[in-house]
């Protein structure tokens, strides 16, 4: 029964509620107005003071007529696009690169490897292995037969002892040198270092191998003649341990 009720109450609220829509919109309606054009009034055009057409001035007359020239739009298509500056891209060739200025292989610097157990072969000259050797860069060979002479006409090996000098100064460490690979066969010539010490400075600081002719090292050499060390000195001089 309560239900009944509510649905009535609710079907009268939606009646109202279209009443009053519908009321709202006859108020607010407005009728069209119903104009005649009999009823309008149209002036007359001899009644308006206009002015006569065939006395019209013409401003522009007796001026020049200046064209504006045409634009010309470069082509951008795949087959004819090309540089501003050629009218005709047909025209344009492709040549070859220009070579470098500089050898990129001299730009790069040599790897430094580390290499084990080199063993003395003379005083300049390492080797690692039968196959492989390492002759000292701004060197000279100390052979290992060569004998020196004293200022006493007293002749002694200096050769086998610069051989045995350069043996305890490496003391089988490892040498650390500039090479491009670890693994290869025959001599190569570069520079090697014990930790920071360079192989062929010490060599030539202490007479023990001479400097090549020109190269950084001659100074060392000089310096160990002047001072009668290594080859240029004393046999009693050599006698002692490394310096």
């Amino acid at each position: 029964m309560r239900r009944i009720s509510t649905f009535i109450a609710g079907a009268i609220g939606l009646l109202l509620w279209a009443y009053l829509v519908m009321a709202a919109g006859a108020t607010l309606r407005e009728d069209p107005v119903d104009y005649n054009i009999e009823d309008l009034d149209v002036p007359d055009p001899s009644e308006l003071d206009l002015p006569d057409v065939g006395f019209l001035q013409d401003d522009t007359t007796g001026q020049p007529t200046v064209m504006e020239a045409r634009r010309q739009v470069r082509s951008i298509e795949p087959d004819a696009f090309g540089s501003p500056a050629f009218a005709d891209a047909q025209d344009l060739e492709r040549v070859a690169a220009r070579a470098p200025l500089s050898n990129a292989a001299e730009r790069t610097k040599p790897k430094v490897v580390l290499l084990h157990r080199p063993s003395s072969l003379a005083a300049g000259v390492v080797a690692f292995g039968p196959d492989q050797r390492v002759r000292l860069a701004d060197l000279i060979e100390t052979p290992v037969g060569r004998s020196c002479t004293t200022a006493k006409g007293d002749v002694w090996p200096c050769g086998a002892m610069a051989r045995t000098q350069q043996r305890q100064f490496l003391r089988n460490r490892s040498l650390t040198c500039e090479t491009t690979a670890t693994a290869w066969q025959g001599e190569i010539r570069t520079r090697c270092w014990v930790g920071v010490q360079d192989v062929s400075s010490w060599l030539a600081k202490y007479g023990w191998a001479e400097a090549e002719a020109g190269s950084a090292l001659a100074d060392l050499t000089e310096e160990a003649r002047a001072a009668r060390r290594g080859l240029f000195g004393e046999p009693a001089q050599r006698a002692g341990a490394l310096p």
